[in-house]
C-alpha cells in the first residue's frame, strides 16, 4: 500500500539522514529542490563545506578553517519548500563563517553574494543574491528574547567589522569583488550532483566519520570527492547510500574502477569517488 510504503521510506530516511521528527509521518519526504537557482547555490555551499586543511576551498579563510569546521556544528540538513534548512548547535557562528568577508591579502572569503535577510531568537535567514538561493540556519535552542539574540549575533560576526570594516553582507547589491567569482555559482553539468551530495552529507560526516573534500576538476581531470578510508567496507557503504538506499540520488549511477574508486554519474555530470585506502 502506498501509505505504508511512504511511512517506511520516511522512517528509513530519518534514520539515514538524521532527520528525526522533522519529516511528516505519512508523506514521502522530498530531499532535493528543482529550482535551478537553489540548486546552484546548494552546489556552491556543498563545495565550501567539503573543505579540509589538506584540500581548502579557494574561498576559505587563509589562516583558519572557517568553512571546513562547519560540519561539526550541524545536526540536520533538509529540504523545505523554497529554502534549504540546516539545524545547528550555533546558527550565528555558522552564519559568520559563510557570510562573505573581504580579506586584505586574500580577497573574498566565505560565499560571495550571501546576504543576511534577518534573524530571530532561533533562526538566521540568508539569501544568495546571484542565484536567489535561500538558507535558514536553525539553532538547537531558542534565545530568551531578541536582546540576547542580537548580542549573540554581534559577538559571532564582530570579526567582520574589525578595524572599521564595512561587512560585504551589508551591501544591498553584489560588490565588484564578489562578482569576480561568478564562476563559483554558475549552473554546470555537475550542479545537480553537487547539490544532491550536500543533501546526503550528514551520514558522510557522522555515520561514516569521514572528512571528505571536493576537488574541482578541469578539462583534463574530473571532479573528485576524496577522503581517507577507515575500513575496507567504507567505500561500498558510501556507494550504497548514494545509489541504492532509501536516500539514494534519483538517477545516479556508479561505475566502479577499483575497490576504492569509481565514478558517480548523474545525467551529464559526474565526479570520481576516491577513498584513500
Amino acid at each position: 500500500m502506498p501509505h505504508t510504503t511512504d511511512q517506511r521510506i520516511s522512517k528509513e530516511l530519518a534514520r539515514l539522514l538524521y532527520l528525526g521528527r522533522l519529516q511528516t509521518k505519512c508523506s514521502r519526504p522530498t530531499l532535493d529542490p528543482t529550482d535551478r537557482g537553489q540548486l546552484a547555490f546548494q552546489a556552491l555551499l556543498f563545495e565550501c563545506l567539503m573543505s579540509t586543511r589538506e584540500h581548502p576551498h579557494p574561498l576559505e579563510q587563509p589562516r583558519r578553517s572557517a568553512m571546513a569546521s562547519i560540519s561539526g556544528y550541524l545536526n540536520v540538513v533538509c529540504h523545505q519548500p523554497g529554502h534549504l534548512e540546516m539545524h545547528t548547535n550555533t546558527a550565528c557562528r555558522v552564519a559568520s563563517r559563510i557570510l562573505p568577508f573581504l580579506h586584505e591579502d586574500h580577497g573574498v572569503c566565505g560565499i560571495p553574494g550571501l546576504r543576511l535577510i534577518d534573524f530571530n531568537c532561533r533562526r538566521v535567514r540568508l539569501i544568495h543574491l546571484p542565484t536567489g538561493g535561500r538558507l535558514d540556519l536553525v539553532d538547537a535552542h531558542r534565545w530568551r528574547g531578541m536582546d540576547i539574540a542580537r548580542m549573540i549575533f554581534r559577538q559571532e560576526t564582530s570579526w567582520h567589522q574589525e578595524e572599521g570594516r564595512s561587512p560585504l553582507w551589508r551591501h544591498e547589491v553584489l560588490t565588484d569583488e564578489e562578482a569576480a567569482h561568478c564562476e563559483c555559482w554558475g549552473y554546470t553539468a555537475s550542479t545537480p550532483l553537487r547539490s544532491a551530495l550536500l543533501m546526503r552529507s550528514m551520514p558522510l560526516w557522522y555515520r561514516f566519520d569521514l572528512s571528505p573534500a571536493w576537488v574541482t576538476g578541469h578539462p583534463t581531470r574530473p571532479h573528485r570527492l576524496v577522503w581517507d578510508a577507515r575500513s575496507d567496507t567504507e567505500h561500498d557503504q558510501v556507494v550504497e547510500l548514494l545509489t541504492r538506499s532509501a536516500a539514494r540520488i534519483p538517477g545516479a549511477v556508479y561505475h566502479e574502477k577499483t575497490p576504492c574508486s569509481g565514478t558517480l554519474q548523474l545525467g551529464s555530470g559526474s565526479a570520481q569517488l576516491i577513498s584513500n585506502c
